[in-house]
């Protein structure tokens, strides 16, 4: 995969185009609904579907992509941490509601998934559910939890190797070396997925 494909697809997907709003649904899902999955765990999971979220997040996302700017190296570092954020931001606010049993705050209301075109939903929803089936999800929950925890970090939510070792109480030397040995088994497990683009 080309890594400045994203940047078309997303260019294309502003200026309207369907087939590349599809596109950029369909690719970064995906590491959503993992991201989704192994943020809820517990007693969350029991209570929000990762899917409802995710669909939250493209709600949210779908109207700024615009406002991205463009980058030397591609997109799709940028975008993974764009929508991780709206996702990480979305779920506070439920884990907020659900601690003090008050609606969640959406200061960005006008960003709801009701609200999309009938046909953008559309392709969220089928997308999504045709994801549930693929192996995204499963692989990442099949890694080592230290593992895991590390992808979503460093990959998803693209904090820099400092963060994450004051965060996990590492070395920046174990935490590079294990998070690319965890990225490399994505890449050979899950070939052509958003991993391939992630470093």
């Amino acid at each position: 995969m080309d890594p400045d494909s994203t940047s078309v697809q997303i260019r294309k997907a502003v200026a309207g185009e369907t087939d590349s709003l599809g596109w950029l649904i369909e690719r970064f899902t995906p590491i959503l609904l993992g991201q989704a999955t192994h943020r809820l765990g517990g007693e969350l999971r029991n209570l929000y579907d990762p899917e409802d979220l995710v669909n939250d997040v493209w709600a949210i996302a779908l109207p700024k992509l615009a406002d991205l700017p463009d980058a030397d190296e591609g997109l799709t570092p940028m975008v993974v941490k764009f929508l991780s954020q709206i996702l990480v931001y979305r779920l506070n606010n439920l884990v907020r509601k659900h601690i003090t049993g008050k609606p969640a705050r959406d200061t960005d209301g006008e960003a709801r998934i009701d609200r999309l075109a009938p046909e953008t939903l559309g392709v969220v929803t089928r997308l999504v559910r045709e994801e549930k089936h693929k192996s995204v999800t499963k692989t990442l929950a099949g890694l080592d939890p230290a593992d895991r925890e590390l992808v979503v970090l460093r990959g998803i939510e693209q904090h820099s190797v400092k963060e994450i070792a004051v965060l996990l109480q590492l070395s920046e030397n174990t935490v590079s070396v294990r998070y690319r040995r965890a990225l490399q088994k994505l890449k050979q497990r899950l070939p052509g997925t958003i991993f391939d683009e992630l470093t």
